[in-house]
């Protein structure tokens, strides 16, 4: 008898396709041996067994954003404003915080289980290992990333929707949803410092990957603020690849424009999502009609002309993006969490600076700080921000997660080379702050636990900031879900 397919089994066999022991990837991550495709050449295989066209691929309608901060944000506010139109909307973003389903949305909702299951199934069925792996193999059938953005495409075409939104996984230019040639419009937010061992150790040489996503005659918008370094490497790219540029307006153009994803860092997110929707709802109402001179015509709200529409204004003020500046009470209000994944450095400072504002307005609560980071971080560069602010903060402690990069299920063991690197972070806190003391807790969930029972003794209750991973957001999100 035939084993029924549920989304169970889907999961098991995703968490089969991450690498148990992951090694840094090698600088320029498309290159492969002689008898090993790229991912490029595996995604486009992928493609032509799927059934998969490019034609096929342009009906999706694509807005494709890349950057090092942000760019998830502003895939969340570009879906919201566009599902406020009336447009039915798909959403590919990573990582998810507690369900993987959360990586493929429709309408804004994590696609049903039954429904992700089916399309699973659908691309595990289609899809050979030799055609996806080393050349003649039994290997897996792809990478995690790769498969599952396969996944997202078939579904999101099944689903027939108006707009898909496409975060980029990691870098741009050799990234599996790099594979859509011809998006309605591309959007780089703010780069910054991260997976230098793959991207380059410069901002010309991160800028250069994320420009990856530039194609001949695609409008472009850069978000507002860029680091002048990475803003002109941007824009030769953009250049070099035929394809017409921009920099949003900042959103201070608009007058007051409330947002609902709090900190001051999301203006610039804003932003960059309020140029690249209004690109493409010019794109889908006037066509062919916006070219000239060879080039593109863009929209004069790009050019600070005009106001914003108020429908675009509602949708930025209704939107939400769980893990980031996000607030969770527990214990009727006496525990405060306090939940940011920024895991660089520069995303760690301004996700502080929201927490120490927030702080501020109740500064009598004790402050507390929940932090981990993956191995191949630096404590140095993510503690700094702390050592260098007016930090409100009591204590800091480091504790592991209970899922990681190697699997997508849950472990309450805690292995010694993780016990090491808390206790790694702990001494680099205590050269970096030693005013302020700091421990290693080996269980989350016992930790949240006497974080609930000493707020019940607390006279005013406890602030806790946490930060350094998503995949530490997400196991705190799970939970709080039973606590």
């Amino acid at each position: 008898m035939t084993r029924a397919r549920d989304f169970s089994e889907a999961v098991a066999l995703l968490d089969s396709l991450i690498p148990k022991v992951r090694k840094p990837p090698p600088a320029n991550h498309g290159t492969a041996s002689p008898t090993q495709l790229t991912n490029q050449e595996a995604m486009a295989e992928g493609m032509k067994l799927l059934d998969i066209t490019q034609d096929a691929l342009k009906g999706l309608n694509v807005i494709h954003i890349a950057g090092t901060k942000g760019k998830g944000s502003t895939a969340c506010m570009c879906e919201a404003m566009l599902r406020k139109l009336g447009y039915r909307t798909a959403l590919y973003t990573s990582p998810h915080l507690i369900s993987v389903t959360e990586r493929l949305r429709i309408n804004g909702a994590p696609m049903d289980e039954d429904a992700f299951t089916g399309y699973f199934f659908d691309v595990w069925d289609a899809l050979s290992p030799g055609e996806l792996g080393i050349i003649g193999s039994t290997a897996p059938k792809a990478s995690f990333f790769r498969f599952l953005t396969q996944v997202a495409l078939h579904a999101f075409l099944k689903e027939n929707v108006d707009v898909t939104i496409l975060e980029v996984g990691l870098g741009g230019r050799l990234d599996s949803t790099n594979v859509v040639d011809a998006p309605a419009v591309c959007g780089i937010s703010h780069i910054g410092y991260d997976h230098v061992e793959v991207l380059g150790d410069t901002l010309t040489l991160i800028a250069s990957e994320k420009g990856g996503i530039c194609k001949k005659g695609v409008p472009v918008v850069l978000s507002p603020n860029q680091d002048p370094e990475a803003q002109a490497q941007l824009l030769k790219s953009a250049a070099d690849a035929g394809a017409p540029c921009i920099t949003a307006p900042a959103l201070d153009v608009f007058g007051d424009v409330p947002l609902g994803l709090k900190g001051v860092h999301q203006k610039d997110n804003a932003a960059l999502a309020v140029g690249l929707v209004t690109v493409w709802l010019a794109k889908m109402q006037a066509g062919a009609s916006l070219e000239e001179d060879g080039g593109f015509r863009f929209p004069d709200v790009l050019k600070g002309k005009g106001p914003l529409r108020e429908d675009l204004k509602d949708a930025l003020k209704d939107a939400h993006w769980d893990g980031r500046c996000q607030v969770v009470e527990l214990n009727d209000g006496k525990l405060r969490l306090f939940l940011d994944g920024a895991h660089t450095d520069a995303s760690v400072q301004l996700a502080f600076g929201w927490y120490c504002d927030e702080h501020r307005k109740a500064p009598e609560r004790a402050a507390k700080l929940l932090f981990f980071c993956q191995p191949e971080r630096s404590y140095a560069r993510l503690l700094a921000p702390f050592a260098a602010a007016e930090s409100p903060l009591q204590c800091a402690l480091f504790v592991p997660t209970t899922s990681s990069k190697t699997t997508i299920h849950a472990s309450n063991e805690l292995p010694p080379d993780v016990a090491a690197w808390l206790q790694a972070g702990c001494d680099a806190w205590s050269k970096l702050v030693p005013s302020t003391p700091a421990s290693v807790s080996r269980s989350l969930p016992t930790c949240l636990q006497e974080l609930v029972a000493e707020s019940s003794q607390s006279p005013h209750g406890i602030d806790v900031f946490v930060t350094g991973s998503l995949y530490l957001v997400g196991d705190v999100l799970k939970l709080t879900k039973t606590m």
